[in-house]
């Protein structure tokens, strides 16, 4: 039996774990309940969770708390609700959520991409584009269009390609019921226009590509190291 329909099934659980997951955080106000139900519902439904996986939220989670905070503080976006840092409760643990839904999803196997210098140099440009020029919109599209290309001309196999597809299909998502029930905004976009930037789209392509390139390699090597120290 091929290898996709195979895993039709699991990827049919993982896409309804996500679907729930954005019915809470559209319709769930109290982001400290979010803090508690969103863990537990993966969790259960995506059981059980690897150590890689677990490793993988250990480096997602503080790495996204100090990415959304420089540019929330540049305002080149703001949440409706401000519980630390700018950000809901439950906003650190949702970066953890999405790569674990994208990782299951992609279902690439284990130990199958080296991490290498180019990784880590796609890392560092992607994380200059958006710390540097996070409070002009138009210089923000401009340097993460430049990353973004840089981190094709790196990486453009067909497993990199379905990891940015999937991550743009998912950030289509998670931007849609963001915007449609509130819960952030992008106060440089005038009224009536597209309520999207540009730069959200390279974003979602980026974390796609070093998702696969840098944080599933660094969580494999981690979660080895701690097995061997178990």
């Amino acid at each position: 039996m091929d290898t996709a329909l195979r895993r039709t099934p699991e990827r049919a659980v993982i896409a309804a774990s996500l679907a729930l997951t954005l019915l809470q955080i559209g319709f769930v106000d109290a982001s400290w309940l979010l803090a508690i139900v969103l863990p537990l519902q993966w969790a259960l439904v995506l059981r059980p969770i690897e150590r890689r996986e677990w490793a993988m939220f250990a480096l997602v989670g503080p790495f996204f708390v100090a990415q959304n905070y420089m540019a929330l503080r540049s305002g080149a976006f703001a949440f409706r609700q401000q519980d630390f840092l700018l950000m809901p409760w439950h906003e650190p643990l949702l970066w953890m959520g999405w790569y674990l839904h994208l990782v299951r999803f992609v279902g690439e196997p284990q130990h199958s991409v080296p991490l290498g210098r180019a990784a880590w140099l796609g890392l560092l440009l992607t994380v200059l584009a958006f710390s540097v020029f996070g409070s002009d919109t138009q210089a923000l599209t401009v340097a993460s269009s430049v990353s973004c290309a840089v981190l094709l001309a790196m990486f453009h196999t067909r497993a990199d390609l379905t990891y940015a597809a999937s991550a743009v299909a998912l950030g289509a998502v998670v931007e849609g019921v963001g915007l449609a029930t509130g819960l952030w905004h992008y106060p440089a976009l005038a009224s009536g226009a597209v309520p999207i930037p540009f730069w959200s789209l390279t974003m979602w392509m980026s974390v796609g590509i070093l998702g696969r390139r840098f944080v599933v390699p660094v969580a494999e090597r981690l979660a080895l190291a701690g097995a061997r120290h178990a």
